[in-house]
Formats: structure tokens, sequence, C-alpha cells
């Protein structure tokens, strides 16, 4: 009987407890790990720049295709038509469809300060979806990219390069 007296007594002081941590304002979903993990993920999440959540590897391609044309400054008209037209080609998708990932690519680049730097963390999240004749279409826009407005210039083909590299090189202990 004292056994039970003593665990009934332990109880409420425990609920006691709990109720004036949280007239305090500590918060009691902070102990809780299931919470917390789903919390920790969020916070993750959008700790991340949009770019590094690109799982879909044609926007992927698209954002690195259109940051190729624009390494050399903004695009004249014909250019810009040029990569749109592109889109619309190589990935078998409406004018409009491009006219959006254009757009939609361009925004992403916006704040990016140095694309160089930014290529594996693009790629990572899409990489295991390219095929091999992804990469030969997506190489090949890369070089019609770059030459939309005559021959590429010094930035560009570093680009290039490091796209390449990304590409063909093993990620993650798995090559291509």
């Amino acid at each position: 009987m004292h056994i039970l007296i003593g665990l009934i007594t332990a109880i409420a002081g425990l609920v006691w407890a709990l109720h004036s941590l949280q007239n305090a304002g500590v918060n009691l979903n902070g102990f809780n790990p299931f919470y917390w993990m789903r919390r920790r993920k969020w916070e993750k999440s959008l700790g991340t720049k949009p770019i590094h959540r690109l799982t879909d590897p044609m926007e992927a391609a698209a954002l690195l295709v259109t940051a190729v044309a624009l390494k050399e400054g903004e695009l004249s008209r014909d250019a810009k038509a040029d990569l749109i037209n592109l889109f619309a080609a190589e990935f078998r998708i409406t004018t409009d469809q491009a006219t959006e990932l254009y757009g939609a690519s361009c925004y992403l680049l916006k704040d990016v300060m140095d694309i160089d730097a930014e290529v594996k963390a693009v790629l990572s999240p899409s990489i295991e979806q390219f095929q091999s004749h992804h990469k030969t279409s997506f190489l090949s826009m890369l070089n019609s990219a770059a030459n939309f407005e005559g021959q590429p210039n010094a930035n560009q083909k570093v680009l290039i390069e490091k796209i390449i590299a990304q590409i063909e090189g093993p990620v993650d202990g798995k090559s291509w």
C-alpha cells in the first residue's frame, strides 16, 4: 500500500512540475522526440537554397543551361528566344512551358553570387535520374547556350567544365 501511495505522489508531482513549466513559458513539445525530428527536418528544408532542392533533372538542367547563357551578361532578345526554343525542342515541351522554365531559372539564379561553386549542390538531388541520353542532350544544350552570343568566353568554359566534371565523375562513391 505504501508503494502505491508513493507512486501516486510521484505522478502527481511530475504532473504539477510539467504544469508549472508550461505556465512559466517552457514549450513541453520540445521534449517530444517526434516533434523535435519533424521540426528539425522543417528547419533544415527552410535553411537550404531553392536551387539545391531541384529534384527534377529537367529543372536542374534548365537552370544550369540558363546559367551558362547568362554567364556573359544579359541575353539579347534573339538569344533568349533561341534558349526558349532550345528548351522546347530538347525537353519536348510547349513554348509556354519553356518560357516558364526559363523564367523560373532566371528567378532562381538572381540571388546566386557564384554559380561555379553551386554546380555540385544543384546536380546532387537529381543526378541519379540522368540517363546516358539525358547527359548527351544536356552537354549539347550547354554548348549551344554558350554559343548564342558568339564564341564562349572563359567564364562560360570554366562553368561548362565544372558541370561536365560533375556529370562524368563519381558522385558520392557512385559512378554514373
